[in-house]
This record gives C-alpha cells, sequence and structure tokens, in this order.
C-alpha cells in the first residue's frame, strides 16, 4: 500500500481531527522537490487543503494547538523515547523499534489508568517513539474556566498573543488571552501528570530501565517532552493521529525504507474504551499500512473533547506542592535587565560547565541538559529563587550579540526563561527531596 492509498483509506479520520482547527501543517521531502527550502520542508495552508497534503502528496501533517479563532486549544501530552544520539535504533528495524517503543508502557500504562479512573477523555496516539495523549478543550466551558485560571502569561508573551497579521495563517487572529491562559494552564497539569508518573515508576528508573526525565535533559531516557507548552501558542502543534511518520527517511538516513505511521491505541469517551493493548500489534501496524489502515477502522473519529472530570485532575494539582512552588515562582519580583547575569558572573558555586555557557552561550543556553545544569547550580547550590535563576537566561537571550538563532517575538524570551527555569527548578528540587509530590 502506498502513502497515498494508506491515506485515502482514513482520510476521514484525519478531517474529523482537523475539524476545530483553521490550517494544517505539512511536512516531507516532496516539499523540497516543489522549491521548498531544504533545512525547512514544511507548509502551512487552509485546513481545505488537507487532502492534497496527504491523499496527493504524502506528508507527515500536524495539528496546531490553538483552534480556530481560539475557541478551544489541544491537550498534547507527549512521552517518548529519548536516546540522544542513537534515536537511529528506532528506525532501523522493527525488532530494534519495538524493543525501544515498548519502553513506553509503564508510563502510558499509569496515565491510562489514572485518566480512566478520573474519568477524563482522551486519544491514546502512539508513535515509533512513544505515545500522545490528546484531548480537546473548549473554551467557555466549566472546566476549561478552571484550566485557564492556572494560567500564567508574561508581558512579552501577552504581546505576541495579540499582534495580528491578515498575511500569516498561523496569526490571522492572534490568540486570545484566555485560550493563551488555558495554554499555559495545560503547561502546569501536564508538569504535574509527569512528576505523577515519575513518582508511580519510581524517581530512578521505569520498570523497563530506562530513567524518566523532563524536556530532553538526559542522554537515554522516557522523556516527558513539555516542550509544547514553552513559547508563543501559535507556534505550537503535534502530529496528527493517523498521520504518517517519516522520521526514518527524513532525520536517520533510512531515505528508500517506506515510511512509518502513528497509530491510535486508545480512544476513552470518558466511560468506555475503545483499545488495543497489545503493543506488538500496534508496532505491527507503524511498518504496515495497510495493517495501520485496517486497524484505523476500530476507532471512533475524531479528538475526544474534556469534561467536568478536569475537576478534579486541577483540584488534585491545586492541593500539591507543585501549585504551590507555581505560586511562588510567579510571585518573585524579576531581577531588572542586566543584574541576574552579572551576579551569577560573581557566582562562587557555579560549575564550570555553567562558567562556561556564560562565555559562549549559542547554543548551550537553547539546550536542555545544558539549561538544567545551570538551574540547578543557580537553585540547589547557590540557594537562588527560580525565577531569577530564570533572569540569568533571560538576560542571555536578550543580548543580539550572541546570534540566536530564534525569532525571540514568536519564543519571547521572558517566557522562555521562566518556562525553563521554572520547570527545572522544580524537577532539581524534587529529586533531592526538597518538593515533596
Amino acid at each position: 500500500m502506498t502513502p497515498q492509498e494508506y491515506y485515502s483509506h482514513v482520510i476521514g479520520r484525519i478531517k474529523s481531527c482537523f475539524e476545530p482547527f483553521h490550517y494544517v501543517i505539512g511536512k516531507g521531502r516532496r516539499l523540497i522537490d516543489e522549491g521548498w527550502d531544504p533545512h525547512f520542508p514544511i507548509a502551512v495552508e487552509p485546513v481545505s487543503q488537507l487532502e492534497k497534503f496527504t491523499v496527493e502528496k504524502g506528508l507527515q501533517v500536524y495539528l496546531p494547538v490553538i483552534g480556530r479563532k481560539s475557541r478551544s486549544v489541544l491537550m498534547p501530552l507527549d512521552i517518548d523515547v529519548f536516546l540522544g544520539g542513537e534515536n537511529n535504533l528506532l528506525y532501523i528495524d522493527k525488532d530494534s523499534q519495538r524493543k525501544w517503543f515498548s519502553k513506553v508502557s509503564g508510563a502510558s500504562r499509569f496515565l491510562e489508568d489514572y485518566f480512566r479512573r478520573l474519568g477524563i477523555p482522551y486519544l491514546l496516539d502512539y508513535t515509533p517513539s512513544g505515545a500522545h495523549f490528546l484531548w480537546l478543550n473548549p473554551l467557555g466551558s466549566r472546566a476549561v474556566k478552571e484550566v485557564q485560571r492556572l494560567g500564567f502569561l508574561e508581558e512579552d508573551l501577552i504581546a505576541a498573543c495579540r499582534y495580528t497579521d491578515l498575511n500569516d495563517i498561523k496569526r490571522r487572529w492572534g490568540v486570545s488571552l484566555e485560550a493563551a491562559r488555558v495554554f499555559s494552564g495545560l503547561g502546569k497539569l501536564a508538569e504535574f501528570l509527569c512528576f505523577k508518573t515519575m513518582g508511580a515508576l519510581g524517581s530512578a528508573e521505569t520498570a523497563n530501565g530506562l530513567p524518566v526525565a523532563v524536556g530532553d535533559s538526559l542522554d537515554q531516557c522516557i522523556d516527558f517532552d513539555i516542550s509544547w507548552a514553552e513559547g508563543s501558542p501559535f507556534m505550537r502543534s503535534l502530529r496528527s493521529p493517523y498521520s504518517l511518520h517519516c522520521k526514518n527517511q527524513e532525520q536517520h538516513g533510512f531515505s528508500d525504507a517506506p515510511p512509518l505511521v502513528d497509530v491510535v491505541g486508545t480512544y476513552f469517551d470518558g466511560k468506555k474504551a475503545v483499545e488495543e493493548p497489545d503493543l506488538s500489534r500496534i508496532s505491527d501496524c507503524m511498518w504496515d499500512l495497510e495493517k495501520a489502515a485496517n486497524h484505523a477502522a476500530r476507532f471512533p473519529e475524531g479528538i475526544p473533547k474534556s469534561n467536568d472530570s478536569l475537576f478534579d485532575l486541577i483540584g488534585e494539582y491545586r492541593k500539591s506542592p507543585l501549585a504551590l512552588f507555581h505560586d511562588e515562582f510567579e510571585k518573585t519580583e524579576d531581577l531588572p535587565r542586566g543584574e541576574a547575569l552579572n551576579r551569577a558572573g560573581r557566582e562562587v558555586r557555579l560549575s564550570q560547565e555553567s562558567m562556561n555557557l556564560f562565555q559562549s552561550p549559542n547554543p548551550a543556553a537553547l539546550q536542555p541538559k545544558r539549561m538544567r545544569r545551570l538551574v540547578d547550580d543557580l537553585v540547589l547550590e547557590a540557594g537562588w529563587k527560580p525565577r531569577h535563576a530564570a533572569n540569568v537566561l533571560r538576560d542571555l537571550y536578550i543580548n543580539p550579540a550572541h546570534h540566536w538563532p530564534v525569532d525571540f517575538f514568536k519564543f519571547p524570551p521572558g517566557e522562555k526563561s521562566d518556562f525553563w527555569a521554572r520547570s527545572f527548578s522544580a524537577l532539581g528540587l524534587w529529586k533531592k527531596g526538597r518538593l515533596d509530590l
């Protein structure tokens, strides 16, 4: 079965997933053949072009996180096997991929049990390297209003969300501040779920022998990729359920291999689940488009919407020390621009690695592993407040002399530095037993 034939079989289901959104992101080598930049073969077009991207061109397709006119926000909880420079092991052959892919089973099973206990609807979409848990959050519903109250927006993020550009389909209407706060609140809930999962599996290792980490901050780990919650909401997207998955061809050198595919494992509507618990069958489908097409027909269409069960998740989060930590972080006053970096340069308790980062911050200050070390040094060793550790990163980001490859309007420096310092501070304090979650 060709990629185009596969898409012809599942196009109805993909359309249902895109129904709340006004554009589609397509990615693939076919765009290079049509003159697109080979370093950035990504096209963004109205959702009316979905069939062109899939049935005609056979591209990977991505869902925006923010719905049409900010009417909804997608929860894209993301868990991956991260192998650093050896991620190609997930794509060599089916046996190798199945071995590593199975290591996410402890985390995904815990989260499925947790969501079902609370009655939270979700779609579990397996990828060749892990799993996505998705549900849609319509603005205005009672529970989503509570998520909105959890959100926190920096001034530079507010400016980015308010900006509109009729020539940019992502920013045609901007992002409402209500939707942006829901996005922020979902990020906090994702962080809370990460800690719950790590606590349930054991802080050192999962049952499958890989440590659990946040944001690709260890060389080999089961990674809770929370990077989707950082930056301007209009910049964030997630590969759609039922999409082709072409990392084998496009990132790992298997250019002559057929594409893999993302495969739905569970659709839970809050009461009843349609599921495939056998990960070997899921893996078989990832490597066989015909099997994947037949498998897809078992599941209801679309992405389930959140319900009032979110109140229970929000309630557990609010009672946790993590919520108190987040509140204290946000109430801490920023240091004036430049002061945090000047203080850090005189700090005698920093590691040589962190001191080296100040000398050559690009790209070190953008790399999760290096950011985590700096935050650990400042917060755990030198006793800094986490918000002030964030200000050190901010001071680096706002200096154009470092020639950053980041558009700091779309990824505002205040928000970016706050996000990573907050996340890594919480992780470091938890691992030291100073944040009891």
